[in-house]
């Protein structure tokens, strides 16, 4: 629940309109969103407090979120599941939103899974 609560607040609440339509076109806009969602995820789970020992915890999901966030990579994900009709009206663009978070929560609960073993 605590990768939920941040998630929600890293992409949500603290990503204003400028990160949200900059960072499409540009990767430091990108990179400075994905830096305040990893951080956010770290302080709402307290990842943050194992960062010596599990110092890639941070950078992988910096760098999850930027693949995700800048190829635009949930888009191609649908459409190699065959869901293009899905991904258009009068479905989308509600349903890529809700492709894009399933795919950040299952990185985050499978990485849970990495940090608890």
């Amino acid at each position: 629940m605590d990768f939920l609560i941040g998630h929600l607040i890293g992409d949500y609440i603290l990503q204003n309109d400028y990160l949200a339509q900059g960072k499409k076109k540009s990767s430091w806009i990108c990179m400075v969103h994905c830096v305040v969602y990893a951080l956010t995820v770290l302080a709402c789970t307290g990842w943050g407090w194992v960062w010596a020992r599990y110092w890639w915890v941070g950078l992988a999901i910096v760098a999850e979120h930027f693949i995700q966030d800048r190829w635009g990579l949930v888009r191609k994900l649908m459409h190699l599941m065959g869901q293009d009709a899905f991904a258009g009206p009068p479905l989308g663009p509600w349903s890529i939103i809700v492709v894009d978070n399933v795919c950040h929560l299952v990185f985050l609960w499978v990485l849970s899974k990495a940090i608890c073993y």
